[in-house]
């Protein structure tokens, strides 16, 4: 175990005016892995949290409209953090582990299609 970090889940509504869901996990491993889940709740709690030792990082999931796919922020400096406060991340930055190629990475394609 690494130690513990403290999340302030905060009190936010979604699209549809009910109280956002949010979602944590541990990342384990250097390419983004996901471990086990430690909080799944509409939030307006703080709690602390045991950090395993295999943990590399955090993702914090969000659903704003729970009808489309969730959010998320990856926090991968999170052994120096005492507190995390999800309402803080930028969940609209690309992120590190991210499956979609990033457009410097996208080969130009030929006029018949092809790279």
């Amino acid at each position: 175990m690494l130690g513990s970090i403290t999340v302030r889940w905060p009190k936010e509504m979604n699209e549809h005016g009910a109280p956002l869901l949010w979602f944590g996990s541990w990342l384990t491993g250097d390419a983004g892995f996901e471990g086990g889940w430690f909080y799944s709740g509409r939030g307006d709690e703080c709690a602390e949290y045991s950090i395993p030792a295999e943990a590399t990082g955090v993702r914090i999931r969000r659903w704003p409209n729970e009808g489309l796919d969730a959010e998320y922020s990856d926090v991968l400096a999170f052994d120096r953090l005492s507190e995390l406060i999800p309402s803080t991340l930028d969940f609209d930055a690309p992120q590190p582990f991210s499956r979609f190629a990033s457009e410097h990475a996208l080969k130009p394609t030929t006029p018949g299609g092809t790279a």
